[in-house]
């Protein structure tokens, strides 16, 4: 970080941040403040600044993602990389683990590496320090996964989706539906897959209410003993939809540990279209996102932001459902065998 740095954020002269530094000539106090700001943000000290030597002369992208651990987010940076490439860019990943209370010390220490632009998915675009901290410097930035009406952002219609799983289990006559879901406040998309799943659902009157299971998504440990009595009992639903795919493998390895066959007791799908899903047996029923071709989106509409390009900033991709596998039409007749 140097003074140039510095000036580019606060958007002044790197003059007018000498000047603030060292209080040699008049400065109005609004932009002494924007200024001291930036420097509190950054880090930067002008008494070290000169004795450092400047190994960043790569530019890169800094990547802020929730998890590491979700294959999902794996195929996104894999899709970032081999554009970033492309470009002559490297990139930095850090990993929020589902805390939003950990996004604006991931931004602040992306900016403190000189990154040329931030491409992130954050746990929701209302109310987010990290957003508002990028929006107050003009820094550029691509939302990846969550949906913004005017910012840069690759997405798919989570809302739909939802629904379309929805539509899938009512054609296949299931009565007892229930929804394993992330928490909504560490992910927008999940509340959209909920709330798109359950305007659906309310298509049928005789229906009883969607169960709802909110869950840690960050932890790949079983589930609990109080979750697992929702699953467990008589009355438990033959139908789940899952926010996402590791959720969804979770409740099917749960689900035949207590004896319950899937899908022809239990249907599952799950949300993502992981490989993993697709090798076993029987394969995951998913909505498939092309997870990969979102990160190399999400570098193109980076740059376009950062060159203010007139071209539309945000991009809705495809999605495909796959219905096979783990879902099957309700079979009444079929007792459930729970241990």
């Amino acid at each position: 970080m140097n003074i140039k740095d510095v000036a580019a954020l606060a958007g002044v002269s790197p003059a007018t941040v000498s000047r603030c530094l060292n209080n040699t000539g008049p400065l109005n106090e609004v932009t002494r403040a924007r200024i001291e700001k930036v420097v509190e943000l950054t880090g930067y000290d002008v008494n070290q600044a000169f004795k450092q030597v400047d190994w960043n002369h790569n530019p890169t992208i800094g990547v802020m993602i929730p998890s590491l651990l979700n294959p999902v987010f794996s195929e996104i940076v894999s899709g970032i990389q081999k554009r970033a490439r492309h470009f002559g860019y490297s990139v930095i990943v850090v990993d929020t683990q589902y805390e939003r209370s950990l996004e604006k010390q991931a931004i602040i220490d992306l900016i403190r590496q000189r990154v040329a632009g931030v491409i992130l998915t954050t746990a929701s675009v209302e109310d987010n320090e990290a957003l508002s901290l990028l929006r107050e410097f003009n820094f550029p930035f691509c939302l990846v996964h969550n949906q913004s009406s005017d910012e840069p952002c690759v997405y798919v219609d989570n809302y739909q989706a939802g629904s379309e799983v929805a539509e899938q289990f009512l054609a296949l006559e299931h009565k007892r539906i229930g929804m394993v879901a992330g928490r909504f406040q560490s992910s927008d998309r999940a509340k959209q897959r909920y709330l798109g799943f359950t305007e659906c659902l309310k298509k049928d009157s005789s229906l009883s209410s969607v169960q709802l299971v909110e869950v840690d998504q960050y932890a790949l440990t079983p589930f609990d003993q109080t979750q697992s009595s929702l699953f467990d009992s008589s009355s438990a639903p033959t139908a789940w939809f899952c926010s996402n795919d590791l959720l969804a493998l979770k409740l099917v390895n749960h689900l035949k540990t207590k004896g319950v066959l899937v899908p022809e007791t239990v249907s599952v799908v799950g949300f993502d279209g992981m490989a993993l899903g697709q090798i076993l047996y029987p394969p995951l029923a998913t909505i498939q996102v092309p997870h990969h071709d979102m990160g190399l989106c999400a570098v193109d509409l980076l740059f376009n932001a950062k060159h203010k390009s007139a071209l539309s900033l945000a991009r809705k991709l495809d999605y495909q459902t796959h219905f096979v596998g783990t879902v099957a039409e309700c079979q009444p007749s079929i007792m459930r065998n729970v241990l």
